[in-house]
């Protein structure tokens, strides 16, 4: 049975530094949020291919962003931060930023771009959703470690507002179901019962057939 984790902050703390890393890394001011972009028509595109929203997730604060949650590497992958999801985001002066995953949340020059043109980026998504950390760059440990024992615990962890979405994708992408009676059932019972959202319940659905 997978071990589970001692949770040492609550999600919405969680949320604001991940908003935090991000604002940083796109200079993006905090106070007031007056630099927040929003773009609908990048709404409507990404998310009919299944890009999660920050506005669905109630994280638009600093404006819009997508993320695109198969990509999520299990938490125990990350070495010195937190792994994070290929994110797009609309640049203030026109255009799109993309990030693709990393193992520990950096922002890695090498692996972020910019598009000029939603019409750019969209000729270009099947590649970024194809698009995975590399085996080689990250090491799991022998006995992976969940937020919770099972399945239903993490959905439960979730709907309670103790992981955030991210942690949530992370565990239910990776966990071993095998393990467990229940198997993937646990999470497809969750969904039913309001615990888990549609759009992050499709990610994960997404992600596993991958």
């Amino acid at each position: 049975m997978p071990k589970s984790k001692p949770r040492k902050k609550a999600a919405a703390k969680k949320k604001q530094q991940r908003r935090e890393f991000h604002a940083a890394a796109r200079d993006v001011a905090i106070e007031g949020y007056p630099q927040g972009t929003w773009d609908d028509d990048a709404q409507e595109l990404l998310t009919s291919r299944g890009w999660v929203a920050y506005r669905d997730l109630e994280m638009d604060q600093l404006g819009d962003g997508w993320e695109w949650l198969p990509s999520q590497l299990p938490l125990d992958a990350g070495v010195g931060g937190e792994p994070g999801p290929t994110s797009v985001f609309p640049n203030v002066e026109g255009g799109y930023d993309v990030e693709l995953a990393s193992a520990n949340g950096t922002v890695d020059p090498d692996r972020s771009g910019h598009y000029d043109t939603l019409e750019d980026l969209a000729a270009d998504l099947d590649v970024l959703e194809a698009w995975r950390v590399p085996v080689g760059e990250y090491v799991l440990p022998d006995s992976p470690s969940f937020s919770a024992n099972t399945p239903w615990e993490i959905c439960q962890l979730y709907a309670g507002g103790m992981i955030d979405h991210w942690e949530l994708v992370a565990d239910l992408l990776h966990f071993p179901y095998e393990e467990t009676a229940e198997g993937f059932a646990a999470v497809e019972r969750a969904h039913r019962g309001g615990f888990i959202p549609t759009i992050l319940f499709d990610a994960i659905v997404r992600g596993r057939a991958a």
